[in-house]
């Protein structure tokens, strides 16, 4: 899969990897499992760019030092 670069995009893969995540342990092949990792990274990926702002956060603090 490639990044993910929009919400609905984001959207799609947490329906999909909560979908398979309910198959349960057992339920759950090895290409799923596969899937469910490449899936949880691109998402993880995507959260970051979108909600991270730690870094902007610091700098905002090392101005109000000043």
């Amino acid at each position: 899969m490639n990044a993910i670069e929009t919400l609905t995009d984001y959207r799609k893969a947490i329906l999909r990897i909560n979908t398979l995540l309910n198959k349960g342990s057992q339920g759950v092949s090895g290409d799923e499992m596969t899937e469910i990792r490449i899936l949880r990274q691109a998402a993880s990926d995507f959260e970051k760019i979108r909600y991270d702002h730690s870094e902007n956060l610091g700098a905002i603090q090392q101005e109000e030092k000043a």
